[in-house]
Order: C-alpha cells, then sequence, then structure tokens
C-alpha cells in the first residue's frame, strides 16, 4: 500500500511539474537572456560530435546529439519566379518517426548514422495556359560516414550526394560556412537542377530556447544576396518537352540563418508506440502540436513565434518582434485554424497512417507586453511534407499592430502527431 501512495505521489508531481512548466524551466533555458545582436562563436559551431584522438572529426562513432544548420530567403521582388528558398544540413535525425521519415533511410541505415539534407524552392513556372506551383521540395538521407564532411572548431560544413544523371558520381548537395555575421550557402537541389548561391549578413537574433546540454535553437534575422540558377529555365512553353534553357535569378531579400543542436541519447520511438497504437484505434487522438512561423515583413518589422503543446499542455510559447529595430517579446500565441479553404488531408502510404490535416489558412493572436499582433496567414502553394506528420510551407500574410496594417510573407513548419 505504501509503495502504491509513493508511485502514485511520484506521477502527480512530474503531472504538476509538466502543466506548470512555463514557470520553472526558464529557471535553466537561457533564452530570454541572451545578447540578440549577435551570435556567439560557440553557438554557431557543431556541438555534438566525436572527435578522433588527433582531433579530427569521427564519422563512424555514435554521436551524442545532433546539429542542424537552416536557413530560408524571401526574395524581397514578390513578382520573382522563386518564392523562397529554405534548405538544411542535419548531422542526425529527432529521433521520432512522424517528424523524421524513416521511409527515406537506406536499406540498413540506422536512424544514429544518417544525416539529412533538404531543400524546398517554392516556384511559379510559366506555361502557355497559366504559372504551374511547383515545390520542388529534395531531401536525402545520407550515411553520415561518407557524405558529411565538417570542420570541428569552425562553422564549415557540407554533404554530398547522388548525381541523378550519372549514379556513380557523386555531388556536393550544399555547404554553409563563415562566421557571425557574414555567412556563405551554396545549394544544389537534384530533383529540381537548380543551383542556389547566397551571401547573408546577419542583423539581430530571436532565441526559442537554450538550455544547456538539452537543447538550443535560435533564428538570426539579416539580408542576403545571390543566385538562383535554374538549369531548365523557368518557363515550360511546351507540356512534351522537357525545357532546355537554363535561367539565372538575382535574389535579393530579407530572411534567416538558424542553427540547433540537441543531445540523443536514445530514439523515443519505443516511447511512443503506446500513442501510436491509440492514434491507429482513434485516427483524431493526436496529443503533440507544434507550430513554427518566421515573418518579413513588407514594411518596418520581423519576427515570428514557436508553439509547442503535448497532451493540451503548452511546453513552448513564445517568440519576439521586431519593429524599427526594437524588440518586442511575444509572450503567448493563439492560433486559429480554418476550414475555408477546406485544407488538404495528406497521408503516408508505406506504411499507411491516417490522413494529417493541413490547413491553407489560420489567424494568429500573439501577446505582446504593448499590444496584441493579430494576422491571418495563407498558404497558397501544395504543402511539402518533410515527414508523414510534418510539413515546410511558404506562406502570405495580412493584420494589424498596435493600429496600424502589417502584411509580409513568411516560413513555417507544422506537425501534428
Amino acid at each position: 500500500m505504501i509503495a502504491l501512495l509513493i508511485i502514485v505521489g511520484l506521477v502527480l508531481i512530474a503531472v504538476l511539474l509538466f502543466v506548470t512548466n512555463g514557470w520553472w524551466i526558464y529557471s535553466w533555458d537561457k533564452a530570454k537572456r541572451n545578447a540578440r545582436d549577435r551570435l556567439p562563436r560557440e553557438y554557431e559551431i557543431p556541438r555534438y560530435h566525436v572527435q578522433e584522438p588527433d582531433g579530427s572529426v569521427d564519422y563512424t562513432a555514435r554521436w551524442p546529439g545532433w546539429d542542424g544548420w537552416y536557413f530560408f530567403a524571401i526574395p524581397d521582388d514578390a513578382g520573382l519566379q522563386l518564392k523562397m528558398a529554405r534548405a538544411s544540413l542535419m548531422t542526425g535525425l529527432y529521433g521520432l518517426e512522424g517528424i523524421d521519415n524513416y521511409d527515406r533511410l537506406l536499406l540498413r541505415l540506422s536512424s544514429f548514422d544518417a544525416c539529412e539534407f533538404l531543400c524546398l524552392l517554392p516556384t511559379l513556372i510559366r506555361t502557355p495556359t497559366g504559372p504551374e506551383k511547383r515545390i520542388n521540395l529534395s531531401q536525402h538521407y545520407l550515411p553520415r560516414n561518407l557524405d558529411l564532411r565538417m570542420a570541428p572548431d569552425k562553422l564549415d560544413i557540407s554533404m554530398a550526394g547522388e548525381d541523378v544523371s550519372n549514379d556513380s558520381a557523386l555531388l556536393q548537395y550544399a555547404r554553409i560556412a563563415g562566421s557571425w555575421p557574414d555567412y556563405r550557402l551554396t545549394v544544389y537541389n537534384p530533383e529540381a537542377d537548380v543551383d542556389i548561391d547566397l551571401k547573408y549578413h546577419g542583423e539581430d537574433l530571436i532565441w526559442w530556447a537554450d538550455v544547456p546540454g538539452i537543447f538550443t535553437y535560435m533564428a538570426c534575422f539579416g539580408r542576403f544576396e545571390g543566385t538562383a540558377t535554374y538549369r531548365q529555365g523557368t518557363e515550360k512553353p511546351n507540356p512534351f518537352d522537357i525545357p532546355d534553357q537554363p535561367e539565372t535569378l538575382a535574389i535579393r531579400g530579407r530572411g534567416t540563418f538558424e542553427h540547433g543542436f540537441a543531445r540523443k541519447m536514445f530514439s523515443v520511438n519505443r516511447l511512443f508506440l503506446p500513442f501510436r497504437l491509440f492514434n491507429q484505434l482513434i485516427p483524431s487522438f493526436r496529443p503533440i502540436r507544434y507550430h513554427y512561423e518566421l515573418l518579413v515583413g513588407d514594411g518596418n518589422h520581423h519576427g515570428g513565434f514557436m508553439q509547442a503543446s503535448a497532451f493540451g499542455v503548452n511546453v513552448r510559447d513564445r517568440g519576439g518582434l521586431y519593429v524599427d529595430g526594437r524588440y518586442i517579446a511575444i509572450d503567448s500565441v493563439k492560433i486559429t485554424y480554418h476550414d475555408d479553404p477546406p485544407p488538404e488531408l495528406v497521408a503516408a502510404h508505406c506504411p499507411p497512417r491516417p490522413a494529417v490535416t493541413y490547413y491553407r489558412r489560420w489567424t494568429v493572436q500573439a501577446k505582446t507586453p504593448e499590444d496584441e499582433l493579430t494576422y491571418t496567414c495563407q498558404r497558397d502553394f501544395p504543402p511539402a511534407p518533410v515527414a508523414p506528420n510534418m510539413t515546410y510551407y511558404h506562406f502570405s500574410y495580412e493584420g494589424t499592430y498596435k493600429g496600424a496594417s502589417i502584411r509580409g510573407r513568411g516560413y513555417g513548419e507544422y506537425v501534428h502527431i
């Protein structure tokens, strides 16, 4: 009886700590205290890896966690065929199927031995019957010991993959190098046959989380300049022919450079198995939702939010907004998802899972100390499911803040699992 009471007491304490996480978690989380005008060197270089005795990177060992470097760029010219460029290099996987796409893992490649390259290039292709919307998603899980190369003490990371036109050769898919505030980003999307070459200059930051030894993630806002070369062009005059007219677009715009890193001691798939069984029996049972958005305003603002909840309890619900160069914290976020226009239902076919609803329109109400930021988003391109329960997307938005109208474009991530 005493043992049962102890167990019940421990469970109640765990539940109480989980429900009240927003009160105590920031005693460890340094996100609100970190400087926002620069990215320290220790936050831009690789954090989780294993080194050989001579100091070089050991790519065959099991690493204690993963690092991910990401960027997105939105051209100032809204009429440009390329609407957004998003790419990422991850030295490992998150460890949860549904957020990782295990269907893409090569035969016998462990989730602890894989790295990921991803590129998303929403583009309008001109055709005789009107514009054709292509998301141009390229996603590859690659063997880390063969295709990843990085410096252990500075930011210089690259990944290589198969040449789709010559399966015996390797091509560099991406490279990110530099130090704050200047970085160079080169990406090749093999499926779309597009080269991206950008220079980035950072200006200010939003820290989403910084719990030492557990999880850190930040977004550095700044300006991009470079080119996007479509080797097959952005025009399709004949639907029966493959275009062969290279076209280079000049890109000047704004966006973010991001770095996240987390400890990963084990895969959580087995822990999540009971919830998957419930989900098979009751498809509407989806206890985890994650929504992340970055805003690039047409005027004098930029920012974003990160909201994550589990079993109805918010475990991350914050963000930030820069207006005329001044930082304003976002303290909480409420999101209303609309059924008009009708959302898409996207299902993974291997193995079969319940379809995931990807909304086309939603409204965000974000509280700040000065006023409520309210805006409505519209996603016009098809969803880009990067995993069975996760999508990346480009969107436009309109709203108000402090009595003034705002509008712009942005990048987002949505998970419902």
